[in-house]
């Protein structure tokens, strides 16, 4: 999700339905990116996020 994303997102009531709608859609949007990336890519991304975690953990 890119920042106009997040923005326009913060102007939508939490009441209105399009709010939910528009989650939906950007969360489609974030996976399919993730999709096209490349093996090596999505790899290191989970190399790192495993790092953080288990630093989180390991105190």
């Amino acid at each position: 999700m890119d920042d106009k994303f997040i923005e326009e997102l913060r102007e939508i009531s939490r009441n209105d339905k399009r709010r939910s709608e528009f989650l939906i859609k950007g969360m489609k949007e974030t996976l399919q990116e993730r999709k096209e990336k490349n093996f090596i890519e999505r790899w290191i991304w989970r190399q790192k996020n495993k790092k953080l975690i288990a630093r989180k953990f390991k105190s």
